[in-house]
């Protein structure tokens, strides 16, 4: 009794509903098919906007005979499901029958083994035409098969996505060349064999200007492969990739600073970088890359840091009341008197980003490994002078009597701390200790007496005062 639009706005419903669990299995549209003529006449009549395709998957390949169904685009998925769960044979089989119809693929979703590669690249040499969806892992992390430069015909002029989780491709860049639709990049864990230099990265991005996500994450350090390639000095010009909203990165500084500085992407909203630990940490291309950044230019409402064992993450958080723009920078260290060092050095290296936040946390996780608290109050004191304008600040964790020692030792003109006007905005603090509360009168009174009062605010970690 439904008229043909209504039954097609119903479809097109169910597969917007399918689409939350494509992770677990690709929409079933042949079911709505196979109930009557009305309904196979209306599907096969709407083919692009129901996102029609026959599936190659688990034990559900298309039959054999294609001719049978419409000339429909074609879907290589086989997502990872078990952890070192390989393909069956017949699973390879069909992925590599599937793999003859370059022309009609738009989708490929396949974890390789090497075994398993060695097969594919030979069938993988021409353009895929249609190909929008791209997604490889490798189990192989340290002997994976090197794509070759002519993988996919160096020609995808309609991907829209590519996901690369330990798959070595060094060329990758030349491949960008040729998809300028390209809206999503996630290039994870890369083993050194698949190494690039930032260079050609950004040259293949120049093609890219409808780029939304990028993700650059190396399985180890690269410092001593970009001392091998040619050094060559950061540009006059940068490339403008104006639809960039996020930017992930895992490696070395340098190679993030070399990349930061060939670009301009003024609307990214969350910056979310993490890096190996190093002899020293220089980042005035990070901080120029955040001037140029308009969501990134104004004072975040709150910043907080968070130190563990083996590191320490700041993190920058724009757009009050929503958490969506954020900024976060992690560093890989083990030592505490290092992580502060660090802290503070960034801290003054991005000081646009600290010198107006209203609120700023910190929070120590020593976990079971026995970290403990060398830090002294100077070290404190340093990194607590690079926010002015901080009205609240709040301490959690163990490394809270340290800090709060460093603020009585400031307001009484320690002779060996040096008396400093440290926070001087400060109106609210917050104790989260797993211990006692440390006494803190000293300084309150001082601040009293000063005209500048802060009220002192006690709760167990976890609460929310």
């Amino acid at each position: 009794m439904l008229p043909d639009d209504v039954l097609l706005d119903i479809f097109d419903h169910h597969r917007l509903a399918a689409q939350d669990y494509s992770v677990l299995e690709p929409w079933e549209w042949h079911r709505l098919a196979h109930v009557c003529k009305r309904w196979r006449t209306i599907i096969f009549e709407s083919p692009r906007r129901l996102e029609l395709r026959l599936v190659y998957t688990y034990r559900k390949p298309p039959r054999k005979n294609l001719d049978c169904w419409p000339d429909l685009p074609l879907s290589i998925w086989y997502p990872r499901r078990v952890l070192y769960h390989h393909l069956s044979h017949p699973d390879e089989v069909n992925a590599i029958a599937a793999l003859k119809h370059a022309g009609r693929i738009c989708q490929i979703n396949l974890t390789l083994t090497r075994p398993l590669l060695e097969k594919l690249i030979p069938l993988m040499q021409d353009p895929f035409p249609v190909l929008e969806d791209l997604q490889l892992g490798s189990r192989d992390l340290i002997d994976s098969l090197i794509l070759p430069s002519t993988f996919l015909g160096r020609s995808t002029p309609r991907l829209r996505s590519t996901y690369l989780d330990g798959i070595p491709f060094p060329t990758l860049p030349q491949l960008l060349l040729s998809a300028p639709d390209l809206v999503s990049l996630r290039l994870c864990e890369i083993p050194n064999t698949g190494y690039f230099s930032p260079e050609a990265l950004v040259t293949g991005l120049e093609a890219t200007p409808r780029l939304k996500f990028l993700e650059i994450g190396w399985s180890f350090p690269t410092s001593r492969l970009s001392q091998q390639s040619s050094p060559s000095p950061y540009p006059q010009t940068h490339v403008a990739l104006p639809a960039l909203s996020e930017f992930h990165f895992r490696g070395d500084n340098e190679f993030l600073e070399d990349v930061v500085a060939r670009i301009d992407a003024p609307n990214v909203e969350q910056f979310n970088v993490t890096l190996f630990e190093q002899d020293s940490f220089n980042l005035p291309q990070l901080a120029e890359f955040t001037r140029r950044t308009e969501e990134l230019t104004a004072s975040p409402h709150r910043t907080s840091i968070w130190l563990w064992e083996r590191g320490f993450s700041i993190t920058h958080f724009f757009g009050f009341p929503s958490p969506e723009r954020t900024f976060q920078l992690r560093i890989s260290c083990h030592e505490l008197t290092r992580q502060m060092a660090l802290l503070t050095r960034v801290c003054r290296q991005l000081s646009p980003l600290v010198a107006g936040v209203g609120r700023f946390d910190i929070e120590a996780d020593v976990g079971s490994s026995g970290w403990g608290d060398n830090s002294d109050a100077a070290q404190w004191l340093e990194l607590f002078s690079q926010f002015g304008g901080v009205r609240r600040l709040e301490l959690i964790g163990h490394l809270v009597p340290s800090a709060v020692s460093a603020l009585k030792q400031s307001s009484a003109g320690n002779a060996n701390v040096g008396r400093c006007d440290v926070l001087p905005s400060l109106r609210d603090l917050y104790l989260r200790s797993v211990d006692s509360p440390p006494p803190i009168e000293s300084f309150l009174a001082a601040r009293r007496r000063s005209g500048r009062a802060v009220t002192i605010h006690y709760a167990e970690a976890g609460d929310d005062p």
